[in-house]
């Protein structure tokens, strides 16, 4: 079961998939958001590649603010997104990975995908930027 959505501020994010370390990676987000005394939580979602329209749908309609993805979904989401960032590019060319998408980033409903390379902070500066 998901956080539920306790009132219209609350932040939602999510794990697409699995991680190798799915469970350290709830725990330490829901950790920060309560630290910070956000109204925020992280929730997985369990997904496959044929139901990745489906959960992009769902962060569309639901107003879900970011996901990770997990590893055997991140080069299958790319043609679904919006935009891929520069960093998805650079990925592509083989400077920093494989040209996959480890984040993705709902602003008003345009899904852009980011490569991260699994850094927090990196993910945490994109999701809870202004605007």
């Amino acid at each position: 079961m998901t956080n539920p959505r306790t009132n219209p501020e609350r932040e939602l994010m999510g794990i697409l998939g699995s991680l190798d370390n799915t469970s350290e990676e709830m725990s330490w987000w829901n950790a920060e958001f309560k630290k910070l005394g956000m109204d925020a939580a992280l929730s997985r979602y369990p997904t496959e590649p044929e139901t990745l329209p489906e959960r992009l749908s769902e962060m569309f309609h639901f107003d879900r603010r970011g996901y990770i993805v997990g590893k055997g979904l991140q080069k299958a989401i790319i043609p679904l997104l919006d935009h891929i960032d520069s960093s998805v590019e650079l990925a592509l060319n083989g400077s920093e990975g494989e040209g996959t998408v480890d984040t993705v980033y709902n602003q008003r409903g345009v899904m852009t995908g980011y490569f991260c390379n699994g850094n927090r902070q990196k993910r945490w500066t994109i999701w809870l930027k202004e605007g």
